[in-house]
């Protein structure tokens, strides 16, 4: 099983962040990666709430992180960890077709 594999679309996508700052493109692609092996591995939280299930992706919670790091400022080299959070949310949204689904009705 091969987990890295580079399409040239998805690989040059990342061109422009390079040229913006090269902390963020490497966080980008460090998060990316990271998650991309990590995902699977790792169970995600998800809560019974009555008849549905409540389903926290590893990119949702990192869209939540990213958005009060940079309200708050709390994170350590932040273009770094920025681009990290970034690359994680892309991961999450473009490797998975279930990505929207967050709150699902169980079947009786």
């Amino acid at each position: 099983m091969r987990i890295f594999k580079f399409k040239k679309p998805k690989f040059l996508l990342g061109l422009p962040i390079a040229l913006f700052s090269l902390e963020i493109y490497l966080g980008t692609l460090l998060g990316y990666f990271s998650f991309k092996f990590f995902a699977g591995k790792i169970p995600s939280l998800a809560f019974n709430v009555g008849n549905y299930r409540l389903h926290f992706h590893h990119w949702l919670y990192s869209l939540v992180i990213l958005i009060s790091a940079l309200y708050y400022n709390f994170l350590p080299f932040p273009q770094f960890s920025y681009g990290f959070l970034g690359g994680a949310i892309f991961q999450g949204i473009y490797c998975y077709p279930d990505w929207y689904k967050i709150l699902i009705r169980k079947k009786e």
